[in-house]
C-alpha cells in the first residue's frame, strides 16, 4: 500500500472515529466549542483533508473528548512501517 493510500485510510478512521463519538451533535455546535469552522469539521470527518497534530487537540475540545480517543482506531502499522523502510521488522 503506498503512502497516499495509507494516509487516506487513517484520515478516514479517525474521521470514523470523529463521527461515532459526535454521533447526533451539530458541526455547528462542535465548532461553538473549539477554535474550527464547521465547514472544516465536516471535511475531516469525511477524510477529505489532512490536518496537523493542533487541529487534532481543537477536534477533541469540541467534542470534550481526550485526544487519544481519536487516535484509538484500528490499524495495521506494521504494513505501514514496511511501506516506508523494507528492512523494518515486525515485532
Amino acid at each position: 500500500m503506498d503512502s497516499k493510500k495509507i494516509n487516506l485510510e487513517l484520515r478516514k478512521k479517525i474521521g470514523d472515529k470523529m463521527q461515532l463519538i459526535r454521533k447526533d451533535e451539530s458541526y455547528a455546535k462542535i465548532a461553538s466549542q473549539c477554535n474550527l469552522d464547521a465547514t472544516k469539521i465536516s471535511k475531516l470527518e469525511k477524510g477529505r483533508i489532512d490536518f496537523q497534530i493542533n487541529t487534532l487537540f481543537e477536534i477533541a475540545k469540541g467534542l470534550r473528548v481526550h485526544p487519544k480517543e481519536l487516535l484509538d482506531i484500528e490499524f495495521n502499522f506494521d504494513d505501514y512501517y514496511k511501506e516506508i523502510d523494507p528492512t523494518y521488522k515486525t515485532t
